[in-house]
């Protein structure tokens, strides 16, 4: 019987990314010995005979010497973590720099790439080397003439043709047998990048010989003293037109079969968020947010770290899809130091079609993601999930310890909805008992807090029942409808401490107003609450990052000293504030406001002063520019005062 031939392609990563389930697909981390951990589930390129600590300057060639020297295969390949070959060679569709563009990794797109075991086997066994289909150079060198190689390398700012003159000269020293093929490769138009291939065992050992020979050579001869972080990647830009040439000369050789296949790109390769308890026992939060929410997410963990408990364990999750790498450092900087806290980061954007999901200006997608957390959270059994527009002022883990009484949600009543029910505004009643099917309205519950028991919330609906549910119409209150359908008569009701809401004010009506129009007894228990509030919830349309003097800011601003944001939130007041004087500058209405309005001095001023004169818009402007003046001494003095507490 004949043996399948063993196939590796090494995915080289640099950071956690997906790579998905296939028999010839081997993730490898590069650079492992300069980073600060390996990567699970993947090989590493500092083990054995290795050059890890090269990875800086030669990228993913670090994966390349490692499979040379440590590992054996009848083929090896190599993909990048955003970049595979399409098993298609029929693929036209190009984004202009070669590249077949999709947004993630997922199954309709391995299906149109033909990522299949059979049909990669069937065509990598027919061939000695694959490459990457060559791209075309369009854009003419700056005298008019064709692009070519060889011109093309120094176009970036970050590469420099001595260098590739270097290295052509070593190759022709040391392989004079190449020098045909290197002229010929260097003045075509046709490049082929990336440093992605598959070779026959015995091709893949002389090449890999061959490269790193050369490049070691040139590494010894190239003064990379003041190199940037980008022109030190040199041999890895080398390195791809070493590997172009090698496939012409390949190309050439009697009996070696070639082929060339198209790349894809990647844009999203996050991994697939199944996430893992971070610690044997645990208080596990669930929080979800997007970029512009930062500062405020960063906020409220820090204010669930001030209350913490030092002889318990915090499980942390951010639940997101385009947090940048830069806020996830800082948010992730408010556990350092602490070995009972674990803040972590899942990328969840995969789970559903966000752009199916209704949103309206208040609320982002990301209040849908607490929907997914039965599917990615499968080895947990109960967490807490919390709105990041709020602040604790209590240890969360007395939350999660409440006993949920068989139910599979714990939430506080809402009191806002309550209120509107007696007030029959908007009709709520008939919304809540005929579309949500609430035997009794006043059941209705807010979900910016919930204790989840996830094994019951299981038993009750799938997270894909949930989301399919969430599609079917324009709920008022998005997902939390969703929960109070799924979950009605499941849920044990929570203290109005644990989900106080704040008040708002807007002229003419304040949400108060509607608030003492909620059931007498609910109405004390959140009177009592506003007393000495767990978790205040910033829920409506004030926050008190854009009204520094709503309800419940105090708690705000004395956590936000603890936050590296907290320069940043007082400089965007400044600067609202800033809008709001030139604003009054600019207005009519600004006219002499230091004389009161009946005062006899206007009968003076307009005689001296005209209206529309000259002299009078002169004096205007001294005015305004004084008063802003004198406010902006005061802030900065109280920026400053701040900045130093």
């Amino acid at each position: 019987m004949k043996k399948d031939p063993d196939i590796k392609i090494y995915v080289v990563c640099h950071k956690p990314s997906y790579v998905p389930k296939n028999p010839y697909l081997y993730p490898i981390q590069v650079g492992t010995a300069l980073s600060e951990k390996k990567l699970d589930g993947m090989l590493h390129d500092n083990d054995g005979d290795n050059i890890s600590d090269k990875n800086k300057t030669y990228c993913e060639l670090t994966a390349q010497y490692w499979a040379w020297k440590n590992d054996e295969a009848d083929y090896y390949g190599f993909f990048h973590y955003r970049r595979y070959f399409a098993f298609d060679p029929s693929i036209t569709r190009d984004d202009g720099w070669g590249n077949i563009a999709y947004d993630r990794i997922d199954d309709k797109t391995i299906e149109n790439i033909k990522l299949d075991p059979k049909v990669m086997k069937d065509l990598i066994t027919k061939h000695d080397a694959i490459s990457v289909k060559g791209r075309r150079y369009l854009q003419p060198q700056p005298n008019g003439r064709p692009m070519d190689i060889y011109h093309e390398y120094g176009v970036a700012p970050f590469q420099h043709r001595e260098d590739l003159d270097i290295t052509l000269k070593i190759l022709k020293e040391k392989y004079p047998e190449f020098a045909e093929t290197a002229d010929k490769y260097m003045k075509s138009n046709v490049a082929h990048e990336c440093n992605m291939f598959i070779m026959k065992k015995d091709i893949y050992k002389k090449y890999c010989a061959w490269l790193f020979d050369i490049l070691f050579e040139a590494e010894k001869q190239i003064d990379t003293t003041w190199y940037s972080v980008e022109e030190y990647r040199v041999m890895g830009y080398l390195a791809e037109r070493l590997c172009g040439i090698y496939y012409m000369y390949l190309k050439k050789q009697a009996g070696i079969k070639t082929l060339e296949l198209p790349k894809t790109l990647f844009q999203d390769t996050a991994p697939h968020a199944v996430l893992e308890p971070a610690y044997k026992e645990a208080v596990p939060v669930v929080l979800s947010a997007n970029n512009r929410f930062a500062p405020y997410l960063d906020i409220m963990i820090r204010s669930m770290i001030a209350n913490a408990s030092n002889s318990r364990n915090y499980d942390i999750i951010i639940l997101y899809n385009d947090i940048s790498e830069k806020n996830q450092h800082l948010i992730t900087s408010a556990s350092r130091g602490k070995e009972n806290i674990s803040i972590r980061f899942a990328r969840v954007c995969e789970y559903f079609d966000a752009g199916k999901l209704f949103v309206d200006q208040h609320l982002s997608v990301e209040t849908y993601y607490r929907l997914i957390i039965p599917e990615i959270m499968p080895h947990y059994h109960k967490i807490l999930y919390l709105d990041c527009d709020m602040v604790a002022d209590q240890d969360v883990g007395k939350l999660y310890d409440l006993d949920l009484k068989g139910a599979v949600i714990g939430a506080a009543k809402d009191i806002d909805v309550a209120g509107q029910l007696n007030l029959n505004q908007n009709n709520w009643k008939t919304y809540a008992t005929k579309t949500l099917g609430l035997y009794n309205p006043f059941d209705y519950f807010q979900a910016g807090v919930l204790i989840l028991d996830l094994d019951g919330l299981r038993k009750t609906a799938s997270s894909e029942e949930m989301i399919k549910l969430a599609l079917s119409q324009s709920f008022r209150c998005h997902d939390q409808d969703v929960l109070n359908i799924i979950c009605k008569n499941k849920v044990t009701y929570i203290p109005q401490q644990w989900n106080t809401l704040m008040d708002w004010q807007e002229p003419g009506r304040s949400r108060m107003q509607i608030l003492k129009m909620a059931p007498r007894q609910l109405f004390e228990e959140y009177s009592a609450a506003r007393k000495s509030p767990y978790l205040i919830h910033y829920a409506g349309y004030q926050k008190p990052w854009d009204v520094v003097d709503c309800d419940f800011a105090e708690y705000f601003w004395e956590y936000a000293k603890l936050s590296p944001y907290y320069p940043m939130l007082l400089r965007r007041i400044r600067r609202c504030f800033d809008d709001e004087m030139n604003a009054g500058y600019a207005s009519n209405g600004a006219d002499m406001q230091w004389i009161p309005k009946k005062s006899r001095m206007w009968g003076i001023v307009d005689v001296i002063l005209p209206y529309h004169s000259k002299r009078r818009e002169l004096l205007k402007k001294i005015y305004w520019s004084l008063k802003i003046f004198f406010i902006r001494s005061i802030w900065f003095m109280i920026l400053h005062i701040h900045l130093l507490i």
